[in-house]
């Protein structure tokens, strides 16, 4: 029997058009094509399934910059990374001015889909810089981000913001006085103009410095998470 939208509470109808189903392969379905997976989803059969992430860049702004590397782990452990390389650079560059600078697309693409394979992602300051990055990354590569409603998302910085009461809420602040340590580095002017003439000893750098704030956030979400509400927040 088909389902009977005009019976449906406004509520529901909105639940349904922003479901996204979780079974590997079916992000694409919503709970009007998957009524049986909404229907488990609703009733809380669906287990979460977190991504803890960070990424580094040449800037601030997404129009500006592109993606150097990302690094990730997941609850169970898995860990993940992908950076760029001078093949990259190499064969994405351009003399053409009119021409978007597109030399992280691959490394774009390949973090899109591993946040296909889970519900949540985690970073810090993610909701602020990390998503809206790679999001309009993603777009001026044309490439397809995940939509409202696919993929929720928790930070820690929003907890520190929130729930304590710190002179930063820096992920290394935060750290340092929550944790008692941090493993944080900063990186240079010159690794970032290394990263972006692809030379390996300053993307080997960025990379050892993402890979160490994600088990920083890892290790600071484990401590804060219990004191604010996991909300359905969405990407």
């Amino acid at each position: 029997m088909g389902l009977e939208i005009s019976k449906m509470k406004k509520d529901e109808i909105v639940a349904r058009e922003r479901f996204r189903c979780p079974e590997k392969g079916h992000s694409s379905h919503d709970g009007f094509s998957h009524n049986r997976c909404f229907e488990k989803h609703t009733l809380g059969l669906y287990q979460e399934k977190i991504l803890y992430f960070d990424i580094e860049s040449s800037d601030l702004n997404a129009d500006y910059g592109i993606v150097f590397c990302w690094y990730a782990i997941d609850e169970d452990g898995n860990k993940f990374e992908d950076y760029i390389t001078l093949a990259d650079i190499n064969k994405y560059k351009s003399s053409k001015r009119e021409i978007e600078p597109k030399e992280d697309i691959r490394v774009v693409q390949n973090l899109i889909n591993l946040f296909s394979k889970y519900t949540r992602v985690c970073g810090h300051y993610s909701c602020g810089f990390d998503l809206p990055f790679v999001r309009t990354r993603a777009v001026i590569c044309k490439l397809d981000f995940p939509s409202y409603g696919m993929l929720f998302q928790s930070d820690t910085w929003v907890i520190l913001k929130k729930k304590f009461k710190l002179s930063r809420n820096s992920l290394e602040n935060g750290c340092r006085k929550l944790l008692g340590y941090t493993r944080k580095d900063h990186l240079s002017m010159s690794i970032k103009h290394g990263c972006l003439r692809g030379e390996k000893w300053a993307i080997d750098l960025s990379r050892k410095h993402c890979k160490q704030d994600v088990e920083d956030l890892v290790e600071l979400f484990g401590i804060t998470r219990k004191f604010l509400r996991q909300t359905k927040s969405s990407i």
